[in-house]
């Protein structure tokens, strides 16, 4: 009977893209085209056709890009440019045609921690699903299965049961990841008889791996056909253990909210190289200082273009992010050795347990006048809050925040808030959101937890 549902489910979903123009299923078959034949003819017309175009509509519609020649139009002609270019500039980024037609908003917190805001057309939404089924599937995904998707679960993303229950989705937020939870999540994959996939960010699946470790030493009763960590870098560790638990190879997925799947981990690669979205996504890797190419191989800023935004296109984006290419003989395409610069550290409570980072989100709810916070730890019980304010928040909300970082902490730690003028840059052109100057002195308890910066992707 469950299987039966999950062919329904597969068979409705198809139904109602072609009752809509069957926009989804062209797009899943152009990336399926590119991605398994990088080298032919064809996909290089595909992509570069779509370049061309991408560039053409640019110049003519985009106020942004007025100043760039109409003639002969290259790419390098376009200038690099960042988060803070579109924020400064928002109006600019936008094509004339689209602003009075329905646009998707896309919000993040950004690496300074200020929310950056992206628009997206309903095409770009429809190749953002494409791009998803491809690369699940890629992983092992099958469309119409149950997905227990563990991540942060802010308003944006945020999905009701009617939702869930229609897209087949079992949704857990990593902010409520206690044991309790986790026991009833455990229970859950077990007692469901169907086949399961698990999209969750790394530290998530770290710590439900650690609370099997103390709790089961065994392999869970499921069966489970995929796995995908977003939002961290996957170690080794982890990888074991949810092949050990699970029964099944967890790949690592690189993408953000602005733009979509960048490039995910192959199954069964001996390198542990990324597949790059060279369907959707023009990459470069530019010189941390320059916007001048590196040599194959060498560390640089990952910059994209995203070849089917028209309604905000963003030309030569410099995503924060450092990382290396290079030429990978088993899928005939140049792949990602790494993704670097995108780590932060660890914070601990008062008692030395690990605890995810993804808490510094919350004081977003407080974001009034807050352009940039960072957040330091410097000793145990020591923590500091470092704003970059319009003007100082009301007393009110500074107890707000006080009392509940104390929740996360712990009830004798030390937390002050400061306002400073500026949070510096990093070479990657990104602010650091955590700082933790004590975790050399302290020893891990059992039930500790990793966490890395948060790049997001809706299922």
């Amino acid at each position: 009977m469950l299987k039966i549902l999950e062919q329904v489910r597969k068979i409705a979903f198809w139904s109602l893209d072609a009752l809509k123009g069957g926009n989804v299923r062209r797009h899943y078959k152009e990336i399926e085209w590119v991605q398994n034949n990088p080298s032919s003819d064809k996909s290089k017309q595909i992509t570069t056709d779509n370049l061309s175009e991408l560039l053409e509509h640019a110049v003519k519609t985009v106020p942004f890009y007025f100043d760039v020649s109409a003639e002969k139009i290259a790419l390098e002609k376009f200038p690099v440019v960042n988060k803070q270019t579109v924020r400064d500039q928002f109006e600019l980024f936008r094509s004339q045609p689209y602003i009075d037609k329905h646009n998707h908003q896309v919000l993040t917190s950004g690496s300074t921690g200020k929310p950056f805001r992206i628009l997206h057309d309903k095409n770009k939404r429809d190749r953002n699903t494409a791009d998803t089924l491809f690369f699940a599937k890629r992983a092992g995904f099958e469309l119409g299965t149950k997905l227990y998707y563990l991540r942060l679960w802010d308003k944006q993303y945020n999905k009701n049961k009617i939702q869930s229950a229609v897209q087949n989705i079992s949704a857990h937020s990593v902010d409520e990841l206690n044991d309790e939870n986790i026991a009833k999540i455990i229970s859950e994959i077990e007692n469901d008889n169907s086949s399961v996939s698990l999209l969750a960010y790394t530290s998530a699946l770290d710590s439900i791996c650690k609370y099997l470790d103390k709790h089961f030493d065994r392999p869970l009763k499921c069966q489970v056909s995929s796995a995908i960590a977003i939002a961290e870098a996957l170690d080794e560790g982890v990888k074991d253990k949810v092949k050990k638990y699970f029964g099944v190879e967890v790949v690592s997925r690189y993408s953000n909210s602005e733009n979509g799947i960048l490039s995910q981990q192959q199954l069964n690669s001996d390198t542990g190289n990324f597949e790059i979205n060279w369907a959707s996504y023009k990459v470069e890797i530019l010189d941390l200082n320059e916007d001048k190419p590196v040599e194959l191989g060498e560390s640089g800023r990952i910059v994209i273009t995203d070849l089917f935004n028209y309604s905000m296109p963003l030309i030569r984006y410099d995503t924060g992010d450092v990382g290396s290419i290079y030429f990978d003989p088993s899928l005939g395409s140049y792949s990602f050795a790494g993704v670097e610069g995108r780590k932060m550290d660890m914070f601990t409570n008062t008692k030395g347990a690990y605890i995810s980072s993804h808490i510094i989100h919350h004081i977003l709810q407080f974001r009034g006048s807050i352009q940039q916070f960072q957040f330091i730890q410097e000793d145990n019980k020591m923590y500091v809050i470092k704003l970059k304010a319009l003007e100082k928040l009301s007393p009110k909300d500074e107890d707000a925040i006080l009392r509940q970082y104390s929740e996360y902490f712990g009830d004798d730690a030390r937390i002050k808030i400061k306002y400073v003028k500026d949070i510096p840059l990093l070479p990657s052109g990104k602010r650091k959101l955590v700082i933790n100057n004590s975790t050399k002195n302290l020893k891990p308890s059992s039930d500790s937890r990793t966490q890395e910066e948060m790049v997001d992707l809706v299922h």
